[in-house]
């Protein structure tokens, strides 16, 4: 199963997922390395005998940092999961974070201090069902703070990315908001207060899955809409400023029911979003590629399908200088089995 892919210096890309096919114990952390055309150079494992899980993965000056969360280790249901590996993948230290309930990694990024910060959501701590969950570690994965944010009922953030002074993450929320669950973006500083918090949204459910900074030093906020939709859910995108105030909104309205996981900002100024489409019953889902201009109106759309008998899921997007992008997610096959694949896709239509 593959999450989360991101292009390596010098060249070829690094994809972080999970796995039932090799390791320690019943799902554990998989990452692959590969070269420019996707061919592998080497894969590894890591995790305990319950299941782990890794959600996103970035490069440092002397290997990789996998977060996730896990089962196999920690103190509650899930633990956040912090890996450390060299550039050939063998793990140089791990660590978990948590307490007695369900505590989520989502996503992570390098902070300017040279350490490390993860995003997600955790029932062990905080003030409502389930809160924003913020944890800060120096460059040896060493606990520096935690916070928590939200209000009384369950607020969850799935990504982060780097602001000036601070970070902008984005998720989802049913304290606030107009409708059933809103998107939800917050800005945080450096030590993880709230700066200012936004929703989006209608009656119905929205939500803000990923979101990036724009080469204008705005950011891109990317999910799905039902209050919106043309029928069921369909990619939304947000454009804000570094206040979080809206500067255009965008619903892409397509065939079936539509769920866009991540998005990227291509070479051109445009965006890439993935995500995934379900048809009617009787095909299966399929991974969905949508291009769109600067301005965030589409340009094209595609949808995969890797394996005739299963079902292709897409979760990560990046956009690449030559004007194409590379996506990752899985492949259910015809026994069920689940594939990572990890797909190249050129500009243009």
């Amino acid at each position: 199963r593959g999450i989360f892919v991101t292009e390596v210096k010098g060249g070829g890309f690094i994809a972080v997922g999970s796995t039932r096919s090799s390791g320690e114990g019943e799902e554990d952390v998989y990452l692959v390395r590969t070269d420019a055309q996707g061919q592998e150079l080497w894969s590894a494992t890591f995790g305990g005998s319950a299941p782990d899980f890794g959600w996103s993965v970035c490069e440092v000056a002397d290997g990789f940092v996998i977060a996730g969360f896990t089962e196999s280790f920690g103190e509650g249901e899930n633990d956040f999961y912090l890996v450390k590996t060299t550039r050939e993948g063998d793990e140089v230290w791990s660590r978990t974070f948590g307490g007695e309930g369900n505590d989520r990694c989502w996503a992570l990024t390098p902070t300017a201090d040279g350490g490390l910060l993860l995003v997600g959501e955790t029932t062990s701590f905080g003030a409502g069902e389930q809160d924003v969950h913020l944890v800060k570690t120096d460059a040896q994965g060493d606990l520096q703070w935690t916070k928590t944010h939200g209000g009384e009922k369950s607020d969850r953030v799935f990504a982060v990315a780097l602001a000036e002074d601070g970070f902008v993450l984005a998720g989802q929320t049913y304290s606030e908001g107009e409708g059933d669950r809103d998107a939800y973006v917050m800005k945080v500083s450096a030590g993880g207060d709230v700066s200012w918090s936004r929703t989006f949204g209608g009656e119905a459910s929205d939500v803000a899955h990923y979101v990036v900074r724009t080469d204008d030093g705005n950011f891109m906020v990317t999910g799905y809409t039902t209050s919106f939709a043309q029928n069921g859910d369909d990619p939304y995108l947000i454009k804000i400023d570094r206040q979080g105030n809206s500067l255009w909104t965008k619903v892409i309205p397509l065939d079936g029911v539509n769920h866009t996981i991540s998005g990227d900002q291509a070479a051109d100024g445009g965006f890439y979003l993935v995500g995934f489409t379900e048809f009617e019953p009787r095909r299966p889902k399929a991974a969905l590629l949508v291009k769109t201009d600067p301005a965030g109106e589409p340009v094209w759309h595609r949808n995969f399908v890797i394996d005739k008998w299963g079902e292709t899921f897409g979760y990560t997007v990046r956009g690449l200088v030559d004007g194409g992008c590379v996506f990752t997610g899985h492949t259910t096959g015809k026994g069920g089995q689940l594939d990572l694949h990890l797909v190249r896709v050129h500009g243009e239509d």
